[in-house]
């Protein structure tokens, strides 16, 4: 039965990961810093420790330190559980030699498979050669990592879990269009004192802030997918070939086990201890466990990695980057990318997404624009409908024209405000949750492509956009 010692400040967040781990089967006990940690490790045994980030005196960090210093410590795997879930955090917790990073968010049932993964692979790596020192850059970052290859794709999957970057991003573009909002505010304050012109020039105004919030929205997209593909892709690469020889000699090193297994008569025999000895480590590990569940989290660690191929894939395709002409395209590859990027979205919310995609004409378009199109209609399906309804995202060719069709079982849209929905800065959501912008933005993107766009509401029944577009620009 492992042994645990959890490091953690907090007394609440202690007894909760301590009762987690208990009831899953560990020995486990608690200390308040790192400095008691370590009085604990060099005076008792443990198998594993699981420590917060942030500790009074020195942090996780430290501690990883200290424990890969000490040549009687350093075979102990450790686990950096923090409530912050920063790449960069991952990245700084392997240079430090960490074994492993969780966040304190994860399901109980996470927390105890990613323990139980991390001893499992704690006494591979002690018995296999030392990992490889490779220098990485991220984010004008360097770190030198030594780490072994299922260490690090443990790490990549909890990393990328939580895109942070993206939501700092989000943070920025918001403080951004609210100053713009107030500036815009004062200057039509100034401008209400004038006759028809100064109306023209307002309208103006309006259709520039439209313009420039959707070019910094595609452009901040745009860097945003080029750092991810750029930052993610070749490492993925690397890891998904060295799993796949990992996943060879893996089933070669089962048989072998359960050949030396056959042996144990003979070795009761000849060195009885050295057979004591080979059994305590066994149990320590759970060998029957570790290899019934080594091929399953094999195949679990590949599909994994493929999942974060595929959201790379979807990004690129959404964003188009080398694609920013207009060209001829296949709408259906836009909205079926767009669809993949809010899925998670509306599955969390239990919201039912599904597509009716009819065979299309190649298009004229800028499809970049176009996807954000799907994606405005889309997300806003998404906020205005609840636990069990569903939206449709269907596409068909009428005559010259293709159609992409929108439609959801949400609340609807009050009759007084549907002709204001396309208006610039018009919102019927809270303050701080829409700046009115996004079927502003839609409406422009469709018209310059020469299209319409019409919709259908019925309060308490849901809502229907239909956008209609040309096959060819004219």
């Amino acid at each position: 039965m492992a042994r645990l010692l959890v490091i953690e400040d907090s007394p609440t967040q202690a007894q909760k990961l301590a009762s987690i781990l208990e009831e899953a089967g560990f020995v486990v006990e608690t200390a308040g810093d790192a400095e008691r940690g370590l009085s604990r490790l060099r005076a008792e045994c443990f198998d594993l420790v699981l420590s917060d980030l942030h500790l009074p005196g020195d942090s996780g960090f430290d501690l990883c330190q200290h424990l890969k210093n000490d040549a009687k410590l350093l075979t102990i795997p450790i686990v950096v559980c923090t409530s912050e879930a920063d790449p960069l955090n991952v990245l700084r917790g392997l240079q430090a030699g960490a074994d492993g990073f969780i966040t304190k968010q994860r399901s109980p049932e996470e927390i105890v498979c990613a323990v139980r993964r991390v001893l499992a692979r704690g006494v591979l790596n002690a018995e296999s050669p030392a990992a490889e020192t490779r220098s990485v850059r991220f984010f004008d970052q360097e770190f030198a990592l030594t780490v072994h290859h299922a260490q690090l794709v443990d790490n990549l999957v909890s990393a990328f879990e939580d895109v942070v970057h993206l939501n700092e991003q989000y943070q920025e573009s918001t403080t951004a269009l609210r100053q713009a909002n107030r500036q815009l505010e004062e200057r039509n304050r100034e401008l209400q004192r004038l006759a028809d012109s100064e109306r023209r020039a307002h309208e103006e105004l309006k259709k520039a802030e439209t313009q420039l919030v959707q070019a910094e929205k595609l452009s901040a997209l745009g860097r945003m997918v080029a750092g991810v593909a750029h930052e993610i892709n070749n490492p993925l690469a690397f890891v998904s070939n060295n799993l796949a020889v990992l996943q060879r000699d893996a089933g070669a090193l089962q048989e072998i086990l359960r050949d030396y297994q056959k042996g144990d008569p003979a070795l009761a025999a000849l060195q009885p201890e050295l057979l004591q000895r080979i059994r305590a480590r066994a149990d320590a590990m759970d060998l029957p466990y570790t290899l019934a569940n080594l091929d399953e989290l094999m195949v679990r660690t590949i599909s994994g990695l493929k999942r974060i191929q595929q959201t790379v894939s979807n990004l690129r395709d959404f964003a188009r980057l080398d694609e920013s002409a207009l060209k001829e395209a296949d709408l259906n590859e836009g909205i079926r990318s767009t669809a993949a990027l809010v899925r998670g979205r509306a599955d969390e919310r239990e919201i039912r997404l599904e597509l009716d995609l009819a065979p299309l004409p190649p298009v004229t378009c800028f499809p970049a624009k176009l996807n954000q199109v799907v994606l405005n209609l889309v997300a806003n399906a998404i906020d205005a409908c609840s636990r069990g309804d569903r939206i449709t995202i269907a596409s068909r060719a009428v005559g010259e024209n293709v159609e992409i069709e929108i439609a959801d079982t949400g609340s609807g849209i009050a009759p007084e405000v549907l002709d204001k929905i396309f208006d610039p800065f018009f919102t019927t959501k809270p303050q701080g949750q829409g700046t009115g912008l996004g079927l502003s933005i839609t409406y422009g993107i469709v018209k310059a492509h020469g299209g319409r766009i019409d919709v259908e509401s019925v309060v308490g029944e849901g809502t229907r956009f239909v956008v209609s577009l040309p096959r060819t620009r004219t």
